[in-house]
């Protein structure tokens, strides 16, 4: 048998009692439901993680070869250079913004 530990945590009234219902409905323990939940969560998140983590790999793969480095992480970063992306201003006419509105405070809105 699997070593056990108990398990405390806060939940609002009312949710307690909605889920206290539905178990009841169900005719199932809060236990046997919890562990249901946090076990699809472990599956499912695991899974998109996992899913995650291979792409980003196959990314810096497919950067890398792009850049004829084959695995050089660092000089990947080395030729990898953010460029900083022009500042959107206020009131600028190519994207037909309003001009901004300024108070001193003494006015009544």
């Amino acid at each position: 048998m699997e070593d056990m530990k108990l398990i405390n945590f806060n939940a609002s009234v009312g949710t307690r009692r909605r889920f206290d219902a539905i178990c009841h409905a169900s005719g199932r323990t809060r236990t046997s439901v919890l562990v249901e939940l946090m076990t699809n969560y472990i599956l499912h998140e695991g899974k998109r993680l996992a899913d995650r983590q291979k792409e980003l790999g196959d990314l810096d793969m497919r950067f890398q070869e792009s850049l004829g480095l084959k695995g050089s992480n660092t000089q990947m970063e080395t030729y990898h250079r953010s460029v900083p992306s022009p500042r959107q201003t206020w009131g600028d006419r190519e994207f037909d913004l309003p001009e901004p509105i300024f108070s001193d405070g003494r006015e009544v809105w």
